[in-house]
């Protein structure tokens, strides 16, 4: 089988840059190991950025249609201070499993195939799959945070997510304490999904509740490497920025639109690996230096709480500030 672009992984990422090149036209397709719906670690919330990529996408009046939530303020709480937030742009609320169900559901992707191994070859890429071989020209890396196809620089710190049969509004809830930190949203069917960040040495504590899902360790940035990496496989954006969702659905569109140039332009596989990547700095380097900070003073609750009710407005337009077009 000789295919133009194989992305590996069907989920946010991969599913909306299987999308998008067949929308201009080139030949792709994403292999996706699992079948959806599945369960996956996740907070559930849309920034208004994310919702306009699914805008772009054609998808969201779907989206609204299985059951997404407005979600127009957020409530964050650091020991007994609490801090009420409106969105000056709503975002929704939706769990991953029906997110990604409608996302994948498109010819472009294929559920049930593993990608076993790949080799770089002069004409592409050769690959093995639980299908067969298949040859491309362009190889994505869309895998998630757990990809064995591009390196990643892990942290001690774990995702813990459930959901619990109570409504919550239209609130985005977050938390911060000791041992890490997470937030709750309203989803479809008028329950809440609950995601945690934790750090390892307290991970046993927090799995407790029936039905959790755990991953880790996160990985914030990834190494270089030969491969182009969209979504959670080119490095996490911090969940506290809201913008996890958004950096997956637009690196997948930005990639998309970038290897279609350079097939149509004829350029090697490793220039528009190149410009990709470029594009991708120049567009979230951004939003990573903030979460970097940020990062460093979750641990201090002190701190979180004077930065965030200092300038409430400022905080959040930091977080959701527009990515460079």
């Amino acid at each position: 089988m000789n295919i133009d672009v194989v992305i590996i992984g069907g989920s946010l990422a991969g599913a909306a840059c299987a999308r998008e090149l067949q929308r201009l036209g080139v030949e792709a397709v994403a292999f996706e190991r699992d079948t959806f719906p599945r369960g996956k670690v996740c907070g559930g919330f849309l920034s208004p950025g994310a919702v306009a990529c699914l805008e772009a996408l054609g998808i969201l009046s779907e989206i609204r249609a299985a059951g997404a939530t407005n979600v127009d303020h957020a409530r964050i709480r650091s020991d007994d201070e609490q801090f009420e937030i409106p969105f000056p742009q709503p975002g929704l609320g939706i769990s991953r499993n029906t997110l990604d169900a409608i996302l994948a559901k498109h010819s472009a992707v294929q559920q049930g195939i593993a990608v076993r191994d790949t080799r770089k070859t002069d004409g592409g890429f050769q690959l093995h799959t639980s299908a067969g071989p298949v040859r491309a020209a362009v190889l994505i890396d869309a895998a998630g945070k757990l990809s064995r196809f591009t390196p990643r620089k892990t942290a001690p710190e774990f995702g813990v997510q459930y959901f619990e049969p109570e409504p919550r509004g239209s609130a985005l809830d977050f938390w911060f304490f000791k041992d890490g930190y997470g937030g709750a949203v309203t989803v479809e069917g008028g329950q809440s999904n609950f995601c945690f960040l934790i750090k390892k040495d307290a991970l046993p504590r927090y799995l407790s509740k029936p039905n959790r899902l755990v991953t880790g360790p996160i990985a914030y940035d990834h190494v270089p490497g030969d491969v182009i990496a969209i979504g959670d496989a080119a490095g996490m954006i911090d969940p506290f920025c809201g913008e996890g969702m958004h950096h997956a659905l637009d690196s997948g569109i930005t990639a998309a639109r970038i290897v279609a140039r350079g097939l149509r332009d004829g350029r090697a596989y490793d220039r528009i690996r190149q410009d990709y990547q470029s594009e991708s700095t120049r567009r979230w380097s951004h939003k990573r230096w903030i979460g970097k900070h940020m990062r460093s003073g979750v641990s201090r609750p002190k701190l979180v709480r004077f930065a965030v009710g200092l300038n409430p407005d400022w905080f959040l337009a930091r977080l959701w500030a527009r990515i460079p077009a």
